[in-house]
C-alpha cells in the first residue's frame, strides 16, 4: 500500500472520529467571567452642583472600568427647564466633561439633539420617561462612538 494512501486513510479516520466524538467531547459555551478592575483603580469624583432648574437623572450603573478613564465611568443627564440638556460624565482620569444639546419632550418620549458633535450626521438619542427613570437609546452614529444605551434614575 502506498504511504500517501495510508496517511490519507489515517487522517480521514482522525477527522471522522473527532466529528463523531459525541456530546461529551464538546464543551458547552460559557459566558465570560467579569473581571474586577486592577488594584488601585481610581474613583470618579462627584459631579459639580446643578446651577439652574433641572431634572437630574443619574445612570443606574456606572459604565465599566477602562484604563482610559482610570475608574468606572459615572454619567448623568440634566434636563433643564429651558429645553436644553447636558449629558455629564466623571471619571478618575477625566474628572468632568459633558455633551450639551437641546431636547423635546412629548408623551413620555424625549428626543435628544446633541450640539457641537462632528458633522458626519445628526447625533441623537431617544429617551423614554417613566415615573422615576429615563431609558436612553442612542442612534447608530453615537453607538459607534462608544455611547451605550442605559437607564438613568431620577434623583431628588
Amino acid at each position: 500500500m502506498n504511504v500517501a494512501v495510508r496517511c490519507g486513510t489515517v487522517m480521514t479516520v482522525l477527522v471522522l472520529s473527532a466529528a463523531c466524538g459525541g456530546r461529551d467531547s464538546v464543551s458547552p459555551p460559557t459566558a465570560p467571567t467579569p473581571q474586577a478592575p486592577p488594584p488601585g483603580v481610581g474613583v470618579a469624583p462627584p459631579f459639580p452642583a446643578v446651577t439652574q432648574p433641572a431634572r437630574v437623572y443619574v445612570r443606574k450603573e456606572d459604565e465599566p472600568y477602562s484604563r482610559y478613564h482610570g475608574s468606572p465611568l459615572a454619567s448623568r443627564y440634566l434636563l433643564y427647564d429651558d429645553g436644553t440638556f447636558a449629558l455629564q460624565y466623571a471619571s478618575a482620569n477625566h474628572p468632568f466633561f459633558e455633551y450639551p444639546g437641546t431636547y423635546e419632550e412629548a408623551n413620555a418620549l424625549v428626543t435628544f439633539n446633541f450640539k457641537g458633535m462632528r458633522t458626519e450626521g445628526p447625533w441623537g438619542a431617544i429617551g423614554t420617561l417613566t415615573r422615576d427613570a429615563l431609558t436612553v437609546k442612542y442612534d447608530v452614529i453615537m453607538q459607534h462612538s462608544d455611547f451605550t444605551d442605559g437607564v438613568f434614575v431620577l434623583t431628588r
